[in-house]
């Protein structure tokens, strides 16, 4: 059977309204779905989409694959989120020993250096790590 315009708009309305929110997932889907559709011999568009949907688990699938498709975007997040923490950390460390270094030599900067591994903690690794929790809180929830 081939697939047309109208019955794609069709199947892409439907994943909509059964809460496929996430565009990739929902054209792979639609992909799936229109290729299950084409490969049949039949001419009834209704029974070969309900058996399409039969075939890949039916909506609450398609709900599940959401979930995981939302938990696999907050997990790659989070780690983002952890490597930029755990790199300005290690810049911290190296800034704060330097400034430990320059004041035990006495030499001049001593306190920009310190200066400067305070700063990056205050405006970068706090909010990150406060982001980190707040992204972890709301997807507890939703």
């Amino acid at each position: 059977m081939e697939v047309t315009e109208k019955h794609i708009t069709f199947i892409d309305n439907s994943l909509s309204l059964y809460g496929v929110e996430s565009k990739d997932l929902k054209e792979d889907l639609l992909d799936h779905i229109c290729t299950y559709i084409e490969n049949q011999d039949s001419d009834d568009f209704n029974m070969l989409y309900q058996q399409a949907l039969q075939k890949f688990g039916g909506y609450a699938s398609f709900q599940n694959l959401q979930l995981e498709t939302n938990h696999q975007k907050l997990a790659k997040q989070i780690i983002t989120v952890n490597k930029l923490k755990f790199s300005l950390g290690f810049l911290v460390i190296v800034l704060s020993v330097v400034s430990l270094v320059f004041q035990m030599m006495q030499w001049p900067y001593a306190n920009a250096w310190l200066l400067a591994a305070i700063l990056i903690s205050v405006l970068f690794i706090l909010p990150a790590h406060f982001y980190a929790n707040y992204k972890k809180s709301i997807h507890k929830y939703s």
